[in-house]
């Protein structure tokens, strides 16, 4: 099996990996003319979303031998745009991007919770605030938290959130068990959950189903001081409808890493909301071990098609509308 290995970074250790496989071969492909040129004899591809473009699924849809697309990332965003050729599964790397996600999805609710936006600003104004942000001070233990996605992210956001000994309710399209969740709900039960969440943390993917997911009247079921944190993808929360629930007081506050558009504008009103948030796209970046755990997920997919195995992280294309 050849692969064509188009990343921006760490091409080495995906290349050392891969090649530990029995009967894997990959070709590094550092521009566009490269790509063309593996894809011509490749059976997949290792791509990064950020580089799958229309020169990118050009090069796809002209590959002759192309059975399997891997992303690198772990949203595959770009086929809502760029729809794969028929017979071409797609896989991603969620997992390997999971455990550094879900530390900066508990960061900014912890942040939140226990005041820091407010303690940043009176330390601005050298100010003791202690008066001022004593009640509004909450904590995450004994609180209730609904998880919005249990893919990979969700479940490693639901391990740490119990080290805070809080309340975790998982809601994903099915119903199952898992240790780290104290209850379980579909998604068609939001709106009794909603209703009892301390805070909520999105990790919807953007499909047709779950774009602007947390809309006006969704929010307007959240108890009064709740708190909402997404990481998933900007599309899926009514920005409008949020920015409007954090002015007039009914929501605690949020913390945001994915936006409508980004770069967020610069005349963005989400800007300059005093508890909100805002950080640019990078809950999944800065752990040393991240491009290890990206090379391994690779090379255990590649493992699993030599020997003609099920895929480990298969992505339903039909189901982002593409």
């Amino acid at each position: 099996m050849r692969i064509a290995l188009h990343v921006p970074y760490g091409a080495e250790a995906f290349v050392d990996a891969l090649r530990a496989v029995p009967g894997v071969a990959p070709v590094v492909a550092g521009d566009k003319d490269a790509l063309r040129a593996a894809l011509a004899s490749a059976d997949a591809l290792a791509v990064m979303a950020s580089l799958y473009d229309q020169a990118t699924a050009d090069a796809v849809a002209a590959a002759p031998k192309l059975g399997w697309i891997h992303f690198v990332s772990s949203g595959v965003d770009p086929l809502l745009r760029f729809a794969p050729p028929a017979n071409v599964v797609v896989t991603n790397s969620a997992a390997a991007w999971a455990p550094t996600v879900a530390e900066h999805a508990v960061t900014l609710l912890a942040a939140l919770v226990r005041q820091i936006p407010g303690a940043f600003a009176a330390q601005r104004e050298r100010r003791w605030a202690n008066a001022e942000l004593r009640p509004r001070m909450c904590s995450l233990e004994a609180s209730t938290v609904a998880l919005l996605g249990f893919g990979a992210i969700g479940q490693q956001i639901a391990r740490r959130l119990k080290a805070f000994d809080a309340h975790v309710i998982a809601v994903a399209r099915t119903r199952r068990n898992h240790p780290d969740a104290d209850e379980f709900a579909t998604v068609d039960e939001i709106a009794q959950v909603l209703p009892r969440a301390d805070a909520v943390i999105a990790v919807l993917p953007s499909t047709p189903e779950t774009r602007g997911f947390l809309d006006a009247a969704r929010l307007a079921l959240l108890p009064p001081g709740a708190l909402l944190v997404n990481v998933g993808r900007g599309d899926t929360v009514d920005q409008a409808a949020l920015a409007a629930a954090l002015l007039d007081g009914r929501l605690g506050g949020a913390g945001l890493d994915v936006f409508e558009r980004e770069p967020l504008p610069a005349d963005s009103p989400l800007w300059t909301i005093d508890n909100l948030i805002v950080t640019p796209h990078l809950a999944g970046i800065g752990s040393r071990a991240l491009t290890g755990r990206l090379a391994a997920v690779c090379a255990d997919n590649a493992r699993r098609a030599v020997k003609g195995r099920p895929f480990a992280t298969p992505v339903d294309v039909s189901a982002l509308g593409a």
